[in-house]
């Protein structure tokens, strides 16, 4: 009876080390398309999105807790060419203190002069980063999901890119230009990732909720103030819905921010949606935008149409103003072709542009 109490002892021992599993994944994507921009006469082979290698692993702590990381690095598909360069950056503030603007070195790696009555501080920033999609770690649990480290803020993963059936992708949103759609969801604002953040997510009974503070400044930024954002959605049968909001951190004559409440109801054969962007710059330019979206299924592919608006409030000219549409075909479940065709005619030349892509997911 000892021995066999003993023995049960010793197996539930080991039970319990095998239950705090972990598991490590590999993965990526190559994307590349040959394109035309809007704004542009050259032909293209570029990034018809975000090509990527990332590693990722998930550890079960036991209880219903976890620990996760994501390390995730970003290249030139075309090149092989990292990705994330990083420009420096510098305020100028005066004798009391008081930030007056915030600067970013251009091309030639230069600063504007500091406006009268005011002085540069130090340059911040380095030439380039190699985790430049994902550098993160957290727990989570019943009480939801805690982040740190290089995170998309809440409201662009929630609301702005929800909203862009491109997903911020190909010659459409982004991709080798600033395309349309990314600047009418963004409304040449709002931040995409924040370094050094915290971010909390939670998720129940169709309602989620997000929050994310970050670093005003680290050994890459230096923002007038900490980068803030949130976003809260709902989602019950056809219907979605979602409202997100950030500060930047960076104020000059304003505070840059901006809101976008989106929405989508799926018809079955066709999935409607719709954004309404407002906010301001630093300069404390206000900006206003619009989407209107539709994505039918069509065989094996999927159909996408947009058509937004992006507008500068103060000036009363338009940043951007056009439609897209495109037809993105899976020959597997990793493997996409698809050809994209968009008219912005807000840019002064060349207002339309198209590619013809193929994207590998392993």
């Amino acid at each position: 009876m000892k021995k066999s109490l003993i023995v049960l002892a010793v197996l539930g021992a080991f039970a319990g080390v095998a239950s705090a599993q972990s598991s490590v994944t590999l993965y990526g994507r190559v994307d590349l398309s040959i394109n035309k921009p809007t704004g542009s006469a050259n032909k293209n082979m570029s990034n018809g999105s975000g090509s990527r290698f990332g590693v990722r692993g998930v550890e079960d702590l036991g209880g219903g807790l976890s620990a996760f990381f994501n390390l995730e690095h970003r290249y030139d598909a075309d090149t092989g060419a990292q990705q994330g360069a990083v420009s420096t950056t510098r305020n100028c503030v005066t004798t009391a203190g008081a930030i007056v603007a915030n600067q970013t070195a251009g091309q030639a790696n230069t600063f504007a002069a500091c406006p009268a009555g005011s002085t540069a501080n130090a340059v911040t920033g380095q030439a380039n980063r190699f985790w430049t999609g994902r550098s993160i770690v957290g727990l989570q649990g019943g009480f939801g999901k805690i982040t740190l480290g290089r995170e998309y803020t809440t409201a662009f993963l929630m609301s702005q890119l929800a909203a862009d059936p491109w997903g911020w992708d190909t010659v459409v949103s982004g991709t080798p230009s600033g395309g349309l759609n990314q600047l009418i969801t963004g409304g040449a604002i709002a931040r995409v990732r924040n370094d050094s953040s915290l971010t909390y997510n939670f998720s129940a009974s169709g309602f989620s909720v997000g929050a994310q503070i970050a670093e005003a400044t680290d050994t890459i930024n230096l923002f007038s103030k900490k980068p803030f954002n949130f976003a809260v959605g709902y989602a019950a049968g056809p219907v979605a819905v979602t409202l997100g909001y950030e500060k930047t951190g960076q104020v000059a004559a304003d505070t840059a921010k901006w809101m976008t409440i989106n929405g989508s109801f799926n018809l079955g054969a066709v999935k409607l949606g719709g954004l309404y962007g407002t906010g301001n710059t630093a300069a404390g330019a206000d900006h206003r935008s619009m989407l209107f979206t539709a994505v039918a299924p069509m065989g094996q592919g999927e159909f996408r149409a947009s058509y937004g608006v992006l507008t500068n409030k103060t000036t009363d000219v338009d940043a951007a103003k056009g439609f897209a549409v495109g037809y993105h075909y899976a020959l597997s479940k990793r493997t996409t072709v698809y050809a994209d065709f968009l008219r912005n005619t807000a840019v002064a030349t060349q207002k339309t542009g198209y590619d013809f892509g193929i994207k590998h997911n392993f």
